[in-house]
């Protein structure tokens, strides 16, 4: 076979070899990791410190991580954690990388207990990426439950001391061991405020059913959970609806009544001219709120002070009647509406944004409903139909944040600021992109080189195959040859015709030079000496010691012998081209 074309074939096949080993397969990296959130589950004694671990672990190198997480602020109070802040039902938790091997986060939860019950620590969203800032996915996430006892000597009590509805007359009278009410309002009433109290102080009440009444039937129920976060007791109040045009009577989420007595004193919000109401019930006020007088622009009315916030709520009613509490910044002289989101067992309540406060990045403001009051909040810039807005709030204890509310499930949470900005979230995502399409490149890339590479290397096995054959060019000790003068010859050897032209030389294999016919010896025995002979007529086994003489060997040989001049004899260097 041409040693070229040999040669050719080696250096393609060295060629796919080298960009295989330099190809995805030595630097593909693996797409598919994902990662799992576990958590303990501890048991602790109501009052006593209990910690919850949560770990983050993942079958490649990790490099950040950004977990929200939810619980029960009624039974757990927040109090540290590792690399974590967070409160009033929410905290935010960020892992960092500290070796590049590093293939788990551990995080300890430290909570405070505040009453006995079970309660649920919860992944609400997380992110979390690889040490090559690439987004693993997260194939099985946990939760954890806090089992909180009580003490033997905590109470059992989960009755209620007194419970009143407005408007309407409970069916029959409220009585402590009483745990079914009827009652009746007209068409007009739009909502039901509820006041209930525990007879034990360490109890919990809830308040459970939906918002707003509608004509006909409408349940209520009042869930009293005892000091032991065991003992529950249900009342339930079913109220009748008749039929007639609804109007903002009153509300128990935002603290509305429809009797309440107006003087002269008047407030304008927005160009609108309101009647500050002189008088209202008491019982409308919304809880946390106890009734008082306030001195407004010189005339006196009644008011609500915050027990623990520091808001002031008048009742206000619009010249079509439509009334409702709403907070007095007597400082700057200006009003919002009073909206009061419920949570598990507290409240937080919808503020004017403080100077202070920095709107978080990305987000733009739009007028928002939420609990079908229309109040400022912000939604991100880059949602055309927002599924969540922020809105800035205060909550029990009196701290302000930004709050986070989903517009379809009607559900909160407070709002951390990610650690990564939009403009940054968006490169990673293009560079995401961008190393992906690459990596798909360079595997068809690779498949296509393997493909050649085969083909290669099944072609140099066929014609290594096909060289080894007959016919092949390669020498054969059993194959000899004479020429014209009866010389025997290297099948590669040439000679010279009468013309100058060179022509390859017939072959002979042992058996066709031993069947060669009589004429062809006789002239081969005419062209050397009698002494010359012995090199023809020996044994047929030595026909292969002829075939490996070369021409010197031959020469010197011969010169020891006498030669017969002979015109028509000679030596031909068959080397010589010339």
């Amino acid at each position: 076979m041409n040693r070229k074309l040999k040669k050719l074939i080696a250096s393609l096949m060295l060629a796919c070899m080298i960009a295989t080993a330099g190809g995805p397969f030595g630097q593909m990296v693996s797409w598919a990791a994902d990662a799992k959130i576990a958590f303990s589950d501890p048991s602790v004694m109501v009052g006593n410190e209990v910690t919850v671990t949560m770990k983050v672990t993942s079958d490649t190198a990790l490099g950040t991580a950004e977990i929200m997480l939810s619980y029960d602020p009624s039974v757990l109070e927040f109090v540290s954690g590792t690399s974590a802040n967070g409160g009033a039902g929410a905290i935010k938790v960020l892992g960092t990388m500290e070796s590049s091997d590093q293939k788990n986060f551990d995080f300890q939860l430290k909570f405070k207990t505040l009453q006995a019950g079970n309660a649920q620590v919860n992944v609400t969203s997380q992110e979390i990426y690889d040490i090559n800032s690439q987004a693993i996915s997260v194939s099985k996430q946990g939760s954890s439950t806090v089992k909180v006892t009580s003490p033997a000597t905590y109470s059992k009590d989960a009755t209620l001391k007194s419970l009143k509805i407005s408007p309407g007359t409970l069916s029959p009278g409220f009585s402590p061991e009483v745990e079914s009410y009827t009652a009746q309002v007209d068409g007009n009433t739009a909502d039901l405020v509820v006041n209930a109290v525990a007879a034990n102080a360490g109890a919990r009440v809830a308040l459970q059913g939906e918002k707003g009444l509608k004509a006909g039937e409408n349940q209520v129920v009042v869930k009293v959970t005892a000091e032991d976060g065991q003992t529950v007791r249900n009342y339930t109040i079913q109220v009748t609806k008749g039929e007639g045009e609804n109007t903002e009577a009153g509300s128990q989420g935002s603290g509305e009544t429809a009797e309440a007595s107006f003087g002269e004193a008047t407030a304008v919000i927005d160009g609108t001219v309101y009647n500050v109401a002189s008088s209202f019930e008491e019982a409308s006020l919304p809880e946390g709120f106890e009734a008082g007088t306030y001195q407004y622009k010189g005339n006196e009315v009644m008011s609500g002070r915050g027990l623990e916030k520091e808001l002031l709520l008048l009742y206000l009613k619009d010249s079509e009647g439509n009334g409702g509490f709403y907070i007095y910044n007597e400082g700057v002289d200006s009003w919002s509406r009073f909206v009061q989101v419920e949570t598990t067992s507290k409240a937080i309540v919808i503020i004017p944004i403080d100077e202070e406060a920095a709107i978080p990045e990305g987000f733009q403001e739009r007028p928002v409903d939420i609990d079908g009051v229309r109040v400022t909040g912000w939604v991100a810039v880059t949602e055309a139909e927002p599924q969540y807005c922020l809105f800035y709030a205060m909550n029990w204890n009196g701290e302000k944040y930004f709050y986070r509310y989903d517009l379809s499930e009607k559900t909160v949470q407070r709002y951390f600021a990610s650690g990564v900005s939009y403009e940054k979230h968006q490169e990673l995502a293009n560079t995401y992109d961008s190393l992906v399409k690459d990596y798909r490149i360079q595997f068809y890339i690779l498949i296509g080189v393997g493909l050649v590479a085969l083909i290669l290397f099944a072609v140099l096995v066929m014609m290594m195959k096909k060289g080894n054959g007959p016919g092949s060019g390669l020498p054969d000790k059993n194959r000899v040859k004479p020429d014209d003068d009866g010389e025997f010859r290297d099948e590669n050897f040439r000679e010279k015709t009468e013309d100058a032209s060179p022509s390859r030389v017939r072959r002979y294999t042992r058996e066709e030079f031993e069947n060669k016919p009589s004429e062809d010896e006789e002239e081969f025995e005419d062209t050397i000496s009698e002494d010359q002979r012995g090199y023809k007529s020996a044994p047929s086994d030595d026909a292969e010691f002829l075939q490996e003489v070369s021409l010197e060997e031959m020469e010197q040989d011969l010169s020891s012998y006498e030669i017969e001049e002979d015109d028509d004899f000679e030596f031909i260097d068959l080397d010589d081209e010339e």
